[in-house]
């Protein structure tokens, strides 16, 4: 039997020179508050060192393929074997890269297609819509099209010279306002609705043209297109979405089937092959629970290794309960949890053995009723002779566990320390943070508010929805439910977020904070300036030199506190510059002082240090709100690159919570969250609702749906099986209502 892996004085980010005992062959759980140093162990420590380990032990050209670590700041690590992290970052890609592309089931089916199809002489390229040979030419193998609901983009009472157009690029002396007023073929001063059809054409569906202008005394050309022609053009751009797209455009775009292809993203050709009947297209758009059982019914005695193939892969998807997903779905469109569980199953047909297997809360997204499939899955990775490694909060994931370490007692500099080993059994009877909430029972909320206002989503039929009229409640704290795929994010992000423009909704979701390794905590916030023209005032300097993309900024890393190296047959890795020791200021900077600290110190302190270091009230009252929301423990200089999907989302709520009289839309709020910071969190979205604002949450978390208000659950399964409403009401009914999953929860 091999030995259990041993780490010694660990002192990666907040660890405190701890040792750390993983059990082999197990399942080990980390538990403890947000930003306590679970994941430091885990990703950090383990994750690296036997990522590097290994990488040291091969070729360097392999090596050069491979992202390369740098060594864990620890004294040793004994008995490790080779690392598979599975984490929560969303697999990125364009709309091309799909379900079916990623797990490779996609490629067997192309293979399929080309020997066994109706259609003779046609090769697997020809079923690729990556491939020009097989795309449908009117989507270019998206298999969707894009429209937009004129009347969400234009205001038909006013004419163009008075803003019609919510778009900005058509806004008055915009560009493409001054070339509509250059063509000379619409009067600005007239209302949208007294345009005749020709007029609202051109303004509106125009193909590319181009017109001249003479006025100058020289002739002028530019090219005009309408407005929602030019949209939808920008929607389709194959290079994906930008920043700027997704922030002001996204809301407005009506996604659809491709008429031309029917969703299916081939060409004519392609899609006239059929097996059983049924062409790829309709295999690639089915539901993999519905999809398995027609590749089953293929009888043909050659075809049965390939359909082996694919059954067995698109078994471990549906094992993970992503059987309400489809081979054609693509990638940029899975939440966190679904991209975690699409990699763990990637992994299930693996054969390797002794590997050590991480994992980043693979609860996230999961109803509770979805759990015991996920442990199932944990114990055939622990069956196969491999250690799983598990950062989690999740009560039932802690009872299924052979060993459980708690990093304590509280997040950031206050945390690092072990402050409980052992099995769950023990934990609930310990004195430590997370066995405190194991014991209790949580009530219902004790007084309900009842709304008076509401915003009907009308004929919602997005994705799964089955053309379903729901009533929102506003001014109260309202939580959507339902198990994994049942619909909530595409009743409250795509129905009702686009049915309802014109209200003030913010949207805080998971997804990264904009920005680069130079964006931090105090830039994000807007505290920068004041902290550098503090240091400015008090020295006599300018501010410019404490920022470290100025002239205060170390010249060897350019501000950066690292160097980057190429290393030819060994890929990139960052090294500490030398020359600031990753302080990122020249020397002479350094020396500039406000209260004893200098600015690579005060970037250093946490924001609950900062909040009570600096006594200026504008500073404070953006500090305390960081506290507010859990984010104490982060310091001012932290990049962006470095927060976990739940930070960033802190982090953009943290900076609204000011609001009056809006709607805050939360995905998943509690991801990442310890039951001490879901106590925190209800009591901030309470406060919000207090304040005058309506507050919806699509979320599992049963001790958030207790503490709402109001529940509408969707249901009853996931996929083309959902899709209805099947409970509204207070938490206490919902949990008396036969119909609702969720309530059997409470």
């Amino acid at each position: 039997m091999m030995k259990n892996i041993i780490i010694k004085g660990a002192k990666t980010h907040n660890l405190k020179n701890i040792d750390i005992e993983i059990l082999r062959n197990k399942i080990n759980v980390l538990v403890g508050v947000s930003g306590s140093g679970k994941s430091t162990i885990a990703y950090d420590i383990i994750a690296a060192e036997g990522q590097r380990q290994f990488l040291e032990s091969i070729s360097t050209f392999a090596a050069r393929l491979l992202k390369k670590t740098g060594k864990a700041d620890v004294d040793s690590i004994r008995n490790l074997s080779p690392t598979i992290a599975i984490d929560q970052k969303k697999l990125r890609g364009s709309p091309r890269s799909t379900v079916g592309t990623s797990t490779e089931i996609y490629t067997y089916l192309r293979l399929l297609f080309s020997r066994f199809g109706s259609k003779k002489n046609l090769s697997a390229g020809h079923f690729s819509f990556n491939s020009p040979k097989g795309a449908c030419q009117k989507c270019k193998g998206l298999g969707t099209e894009y429209t937009i609901d004129p009347k969400s983009i234009i205001d038909f009472e006013k004419s163009l010279n008075e803003g019609a157009c919510q778009i900005n690029i058509f806004k008055p002396d915009s560009r493409y306002f001054n070339i509509i007023k250059l063509s000379k073929k619409l009067d600005l001063d007239k209302l949208i609705k007294d345009y005749s059809k020709e007029e609202l054409d051109f303004l509106l569906y125009s193909p590319k043209i181009v017109l001249s202008n003479k006025d100058q005394g020289f002739i002028q050309s530019f090219s005009h297109e309408g407005i929602i022609t030019r949209l939808t053009g920008r929607a389709m751009d194959l290079r994906g979405i930008s920043e700027n797209k997704a922030k002001n455009e996204k809301k407005y775009w009506q996604k659809k089937p491709c008429e031309t292809c029917n969703g299916g993203r081939l060409n004519t050709k392609a899609l006239s092959s059929k097996i059983n009947d049924k062409n790829i297209g309709e295999f690639s758009n089915m539901q993999l629970d519905i999809f398995i059982s027609e590749i089953n019914k293929i009888k043909n005695i050659e075809a049965k290794e390939l359909v082996e193939r694919i059954v067995e892969t698109t078994n471990h998807l549906i094992d993970i309960d992503l059987g309400y997903l489809s081979l054609n779905r693509s990638l940029d469109t899975l939440s966190g949890g679904e991209s975690q569980r699409l990699k763990l199953a990637r992994e299930l047909g693996s054969d390797l053995i002794e590997m050590v297997y991480i994992l980043d809360e693979p609860t996230a997204g999961l109803h509770p009723k979805d759990r015991d499939n996920l442990i199932k899955i944990l114990y055939q990775l622990k069956e196969a002779d491999n250690t799983v490694v598990v950062v989690e909060h999740d009560d039932l994931i802690m009872q299924k566990a052979d060993h459980i370490i708690e990093i304590g007692p509280r997040a950031g500099r206050e945390g690092g320390q072990i402050t409980f080993k052992g099995d769950f059994k023990e934990l609930k009877s310990s004195p430590s943070i997370t066995g405190k909430y194991l014991g209790q029972k949580s009530n219902f909320k004790q007084k309900t508010r009842i709304s008076k206002e509401y915003l009907t989503i009308k004929n919602a039929k997005i994705h799964n929805l089955k053309n379903i009229n729901v009533k929102i409640p506003l001014k109260t704290f309202c939580s959507i439910t339902g198990v994994s795929g049942s619909g909530k994010s595409s009743l409250i992000i795509d129905e009702f977020i686009k049915q309802f423009t014109n209200e003030k909704i913010i949207l805080i979701d998971q997804s990264p904070l904009t920005g680069t390794a130079r964006g931090n905590i105090a830039t994000y916030t807007g505290i920068f300036n004041e902290i550098r023209n503090i240091f400015a005032k008090k020295n006599k300097v300018s501010n410019s030199l404490f920022s470290s993309n100025s002239k205060g900024a170390c010249p060897d890393c350019k501000g950066l506190g690292f160097i980057k190296i190429d290393m030819h047959f060994m890929g990139d890795i960052k090294t500490i510059c030398e020359t600031c020791q990753g302080k990122k200021y020249q020397k002479e900077i350094l020396e500039y002082t406000y209260n004893e600290k200098n600015i690579h110190n005060v970037l250093d302190m946490t924001v609950s240090e900062a909040n009570s270091f600096f006594k200026q009230e504008i500073i404070q009252r953006k500090l305390k709100m960081l506290i507010e929301v859990g984010l104490g423990y982060l310091t001012l200089g932290q990049t962006h690159d470095t927060f976990s999907g739940g930070e960033a989302q802190r982090l953009k709520l943290a900076s609204k919570l000011h609001k009056e009289g809006e709607i805050f839309v939360l995905d998943e709020p509690t991801s990442g969250l310890h039951f001490a910071d879901i106590e925190k969190l209800l009591s901030l979205l309470n406060r919000i609702v207090d304040n005058g604002n309506s507050v919806i949450v699509i979320e599992h978390n049963v001790e958030v749906m207790k503490q709402s208000d109001w529940i509408i659950d969707l249901g009853p399964f996931g996929g083309e099986k959902g899709g209805y409403i099947i409970a509204e009401g207070t938490p206490f009914e919902i949990s008396k209502n036969k119909s609702s999953v969720t309530g059997k929860y409470f």
